[in-house]
């Protein structure tokens, strides 16, 4: 069946943070600072709620993805001139306590030194940033994250929009790789190594 890809309802978003939870429980970029004890599932709840919310960017674009009648996708992206988690500073100071609890200090200090050099990657031209994209643990193999991403990427092809986007793993690598996406950096951390690609829109 093929799944259905539309952007996400209001009243959805708790439902699109728990697929992104589910998604990336073994994500090394977000473990790498996210607290690993006990409380590690709660904590990346709590991050996902946060950046479903308003966290992220109020104007991101939300999409899900539906397989037999329940979401089983959710992609997230930021037009050109956007910038994730890029805070005044009461809104600094306002999420500061929420890091502290779902990372510790340590870990808010390593999402600081991640979040720098992740943005020293991005292309120079205005582009399009896909923030996050996952698939449901149970859903995964199906086709959706390709099916999240030809529907995606369609609208940046037909306005000659530029995609970038950063991977984790070598096999999201050559997923995006087979949607036109090229590596354009590489970066390591301690046990992290992260690949970030452009996409030129065709």
């Amino acid at each position: 069946m093929t799944p259905a890809v539309r952007v996400a309802r209001a009243a959805e978003l708790d439902t699109a943070a728990a697929v992104l939870t589910d998604a990336f429980v073994d994500e090394a970029g977000l473990n790498y600072w996210l607290r690993q004890d006990g409380r590690k599932d709660v904590a990346r709840r709590r991050f996902f709620d946060a950046v479903l919310g308003d966290m992220l960017h109020p104007k991101r674009e939300i999409f899900v993805a539906e397989s037999g009648g329940a979401m089983t996708g959710a992609a997230i992206w930021l037009g050109p001139g956007l910038k994730a988690f890029d805070f005044p500073w009461w809104r600094e100071l306002f999420y500061t306590p929420l890091f502290i609890s779902i990372a510790g200090a340590s870990g808010l200090k390593r999402a600081q030194e991640l979040g720098a050099r992740l943005t020293s990657c991005h292309p120079a031209v205005p582009h399009a940033h896909l923030q996050f994209l996952g698939v449901s643990s149970a859903a995964q193999g199906q086709g959706l994250g390709s099916a999240m991403l030809k529907e995606t990427l369609a609208p940046l092809d037909a306005s000659g929009t530029v995609g970038y986007l950063e991977a984790s793993t070598e096999r999201n690598v050559a997923l995006y790789a087979r949607h036109g996406f090229e590596v354009t950096n590489e970066f390591d951390l301690p046990g992290l190594h992260f690949w970030c690609m452009t996409r030129m829109p065709r």
